[in-house]
């Protein structure tokens, strides 16, 4: 008798805000009212996947 051929796991999806990085650019703001300006972009962790790139699996 043949043996089973194994197939690999399937993949997790990478995550779609940041693409599979685990990182994110978020746009910084100073001022107040009508002066309020961008004045730098910073890197932060996504908070979809928790920066692990991969996608959670939600169920509701």
């Amino acid at each position: 008798m043949a043996a089973r051929k194994r197939t690999a796991p399937p993949k997790p999806a990478p995550c779609e805000p940041c693409k599979g990085t685990g990182q994110i650019t978020e746009t910084v703001y100073a001022g107040r009212g009508a002066r309020r300006r961008r004045i730098a972009e910073q890197e932060a962790t996504c908070l979809d996947c928790l920066g692990t790139g991969v996608a959670l699996e939600v169920s509701l």
